[in-house]
């Protein structure tokens, strides 16, 4: 089902849902898959379960899910959708003045804290996806990444209310890793059990640290950029084809979906760097490769990218 979560993550579930009902024969995992999908997403009398007892916060989350059933299954409502959503949450505020949805999520942030919970609004673009957690554990790491070492602090992160709209996409099959902030990095603790794991010490640590480094060295630097250095950074350390079979699924030529442009950008000029081609999608031809060889690539794909912000 990795190709089917991609999709998913891309933003359009109803690519998504052609891709599964493609499939046949399905397992019964498939099928169970695709009724939860049908019953969130294409059900208008669908409501999701909501555990917390608190009536205030259950309205909250149900005005953000009701946006992202609008938006994954249909994008060219965007504007219309995030309108809506800021005037469900202005009216659980009883707010009448025009506030714009930022501060509308100023404020929700506020009553979150005097609940016992952390909020984080804002756009993992290009959808608006609100992170609601309830503890939040700070460990210190000092971590290597291309030509510096730097000493970040990681706020772990878990018991989650609402994981944005990527976890709403996926039933929380994929979620945001986590994300990096003036004060630190903040990761969600449940999809690192093993901090050894290159899952955590690569892909998590690396990944964040270098935007750390790029939104001292970079200020403003785009969305799309900022991923595309990171990622890099993953293949420059990591120590297999793992990763770059995982960017090579995930990868799409769209620019307002950073993540998943970042991939398609890496695979794009590691194909010309290593095969003289415009792209190579096969991933059994990247396998014949040493990963030595894409390792080296990519760090010349870095500072080249370096250079060209120096540069600037």
């Amino acid at each position: 089902m990795d190709r089917f979560y991609s999709l998913c993550l891309q933003g359009d579930l109803n690519t998504a849902m052609k891709y599964l009902d493609s499939i046949q024969p399905k397992t019964k995992e498939m099928e169970k898959i695709h009724q939860m999908y049908m019953e969130r997403f294409y059900y208008p009398e669908y409501a999701e379960q909501i555990l917390d007892g608190d009536r205030w916060i259950k309205d909250v989350l149900a005005a953000y899910h009701h946006y992202f059933r609008t938006v994954l299954t249909n994008a060219d409502s965007l504007h219309e959708a995030e309108a809506d959503l800021n005037n469900r949450l202005k009216s659980l505020l009883e707010i009448e003045s025009p506030f714009m949805i930022d501060e509308t999520e100023n404020e929700l942030a506020a009553i979150f804290a005097k609940k016992g919970y952390h909020f984080l609004g804002g756009v993992t673009p290009p959808y608006r996806g609100a992170y609601i957690w309830k503890r939040c554990e700070p460990i210190d790491f000092k971590v290597e990444i291309p030509h510096q070492s730097i000493k970040v602090t990681v706020h772990m992160m878990s018991d989650f209310l609402l994981e944005g709209w990527m976890g709403f996409a996926t039933f929380n099959n994929r979620t945001v890793g986590g994300w990096a902030q003036e004060d630190g990095l903040y990761c969600n603790a449940k999809r690192y059990e093993n901090l050894d794991h290159d899952d955590f010490q690569v892909s998590y640590l690396k990944h964040e640290a270098q935007h750390i480094a790029d939104y001292k060295s970079f200020p403003g630097l785009p969305s799309a950029e900022l991923e595309y250095r990171a990622k890099l950074v993953e293949l420059i350390y990591t120590k297999d084809h793992s990763l770059l079979k995982k960017f090579l699924n995930d990868a799409k030529n769209d620019p307002d979906f950073p993540h998943p442009y970042a991939s398609y950008k890496i695979i794009r000029n590691l194909s010309f760097e290593i095969f003289a081609k415009d792209y190579e999608s096969d991933i059994h031809v990247w396998l014949e490769e040493d990963y030595q060889k894409i390792s080296s690539a990519a760090l010349e794909l870095y500072d080249q990218n370096t250079s060209e912000l120096v540069g600037a």
